[in-house]
């Protein structure tokens, strides 16, 4: 009930608005002495008088009362006639907006240390790679395995015993092993990792035709090598093979290094068993995802090569016939030509490996040779402007990017089967990604450009068709060049909604994070926690570039976008 006055004669005392702080919060009377009122003088608190400005134009867009309009009045009239603050619409006035479809691979955190680190290129240069090096949980007391050539040796992890009902059974065609369950871990090497190295179902993966038949009539650590790649890719969704693919690595490791250290070079390099092996391994880290460590076997297959090269000529014994070993030769050389790509670092294998005659399409390459000798040539002449910016205003070097642009556009890549669809497909799809790094690493375009848009528009396409039907070889390269240049400024429809699927983004951003979900998702071969980390890592820069007013110190201003960007992120990126 209300309080009465004490002498109804007396007028009402109006409410103060001139107390100070501490009264006004705590609601009772003010004295308003100065400088310490009554209340706060007896409570010992510190007593201001602040003045806090409202504005009702504030009030009356948020739908709020200003003061006390609206709310009451002593006289009935002035309570009816009081106006609402609250606006009101009708059914058509109000238009609602459809909540997009958030996925947990959309998410994309940056934190203050993000943003410190792109204030200067120098920073950029020297924390942009171990920020990007996936640490695994079992291995972070590792330190020294790349240099022992042993990610094993070391490793902390508890033994575990796979799960017998979770494994298939063993093809009958598989020849007796010492236990079920390496027939188990070699059938589920045929049924599920070749098929995710080649794009097309036609054509039948060297992993099976060459590998495999050579494993079972070589020497025990070979098929000891596929066991353990076998265990590694099964692992990523079953963590109880993880210690079988660490033993059998471990195995294969010891043995390849007591061969190293014991038997005569030339003997070992001349084993088409010892390049497998390291093959293999080379495969191995790839999906483990052990950032650099596969590096060091590719280094290891180059001087074998070399010697095996150079033991040759010696002997006028011509170049090695041998089908096997020109696969592994060209599996090491292919790795090399599409990391460097994003890297820009001196080659390990040079050009030699590849001819600018050959339009066949190889089923394992997922294009032709040709293509990826053109490739060479733009990496090369890449790494010449990165070392010297200036070449680029040289006739000479635009006569070159030139000569290569034309090559690319009139480069027809043979496909045997006509009916093969999905291996034009992927073929074409490398032939666009390298047109666009060309355009990129050569001719300093940028993703605001009209000509870059179109290139992403048509990569996402083709990228977008391969997922629906269930390709998941070679798909990292193409995805990686459309998203790294991708304009933060303004995130395009690369296709319309109602001709997609419903899980399937039709922006260029979302469905880029989709399609690496959907590779990692599948265990396709290839490192997608770096590329993610790297791409996410390159929209960073750019956003921050785009919203900063100063530009990064120590920048050449030679530099073009992919060397700005792109380059300096990327040392050790497998994508091929």
């Amino acid at each position: 009930m209300p309080r009465k006055r004490v002498n109804p004669l007396e007028p009402a005392k109006k409410r103060k608005r001139s107390g100070c702080d501490r009264c006004r919060a705590r609601k009772v009377r003010c004295d308003e002495q100065k400088p310490t009122c009554g209340q706060c003088h007896a409570k010992g608190f510190d007593c201001s008088t602040s003045i806090k400005l409202k504005w009702e134009q504030d009030y009356t867009s948020a739908g709020r009362a200003f003061g006390r309009t609206g709310l009451w009045s002593k006289n009935a009239a002035d309570k009816s006639s009081a106006s609402s603050p609250c606006i009101h619409v009708t059914e058509d006035e109000v238009s609602w907006i459809q909540i997009p479809l958030i996925s947990s691979y959309s998410f994309i955190n940056a934190t203050v240390g993000n943003v410190e680190q792109l204030t200067t290129l120098e920073n950029l240069a020297l924390e942009a790679t171990p920020a990007l090096d996936v640490i695994r949980t079992n291995d972070r007391d590792d330190t020294s395995s790349t240099a022992s050539l042993s990610p094993w040796l070391s490793a902390r992890q508890p033994v575990f015993l796979p799960r017998q009902h979770s494994i298939p059974s063993a093809l009958p065609m598989l020849p007796d092993l010492p236990s079920p369950m390496h027939s188990n871990l070699l059938s589920y090497y045929l049924e599920k990792i070749c098929p995710l190295t080649v794009p097309s179902s036609v054509n039948k993966s060297p992993f099976a035709n060459l590998i495999l038949p050579f494993s079972m009539s070589s020497s025990p650590a070979v098929l000891d090598a596929l066991l353990a790649l076998a265990a590694c890719h099964r692992s990523k969704k079953d963590i109880a093979f993880r210690s079988t693919s660490l033993r059998l690595g471990d195995n294969v490791l010891r043995t390849l290094r007591g061969r190293l250290s014991t038997e005569n070079p030339l003997k070992v390099a001349m084993d088409p068993g010892t390049l497998v092996i390291m093959m293999i391994l080379c495969q191995y880290e790839i999906i483990n995802e052990c950032d650099k460590r596969w590096v060091v076997h590719l280094k290891g297959a180059r001087d074998l090569i070399r010697v095996r090269r150079h033991a040759q000529l010696n002997l006028m014994a011509g170049p090695s016939s041998n089908e096997l070993v020109e696969f592994t030769e060209k599996y090491f050389a292919f790795q090399d030509v599409i990391g460097r790509t994003a890297c820009g670092e001196e080659p390990i294998f040079g050009s030699d490996f590849w001819t600018s005659q050959g339009e066949d399409t190889d089923a394992w390459l997922g294009c032709s040779a040709g293509l990826v000798s053109i490739l060479c040539e733009i990496t090369e002449l890449s790494r010449q402007h990165r070392s010297q910016p200036g070449v680029c205003l040289l006739p000479e070097f635009q006569f070159q990017a030139a000569s290569l642009e034309r090559r690319l556009c009139s480069l027809r890549q043979r496909v045997f089967d006509e009916d093969d669809n999905l291996l034009q497909l992927s073929a074409e799809l490398k032939r666009l990604a390298a047109e666009l790094y060309l355009h990129c690493a050569l001719n300093g375009a940028t993703p605001a450009m009209p000509l870059v848009v179109g290139h992403v528009q048509q990569i996402l396409r083709l990228v977008s068709v391969l997922l629906e039907h269930g390709v998941l070889a070679g798909l990292s390269w193409p995805l990686f060049v459309a998203a790294v240049e991708l304009d933060p400024m303004e995130d395009f429809e690369w296709a319309e909604k109602q001709d997609l699927p419903d899980e399937v983004p039709n922006y260029a951003r979302p469905f880029v994070l989709y399609a690496l979900d959907s590779l990692g998702r599948s265990n396709a071969i290839a490192n997608i926690v770096k590329t993610r980390s790297v791409i996410e890592r390159v929209w960073l820069n750019r956003s921050y570039d785009d919203f900063s007013s100063t530009q990064a110190e120590g920048l050449d201003k030679g530099q073009n976008d992919w060397e700005r960007y792109i380059a300096p992120l990327c040392g050790g990126l497998s994508l091929a």
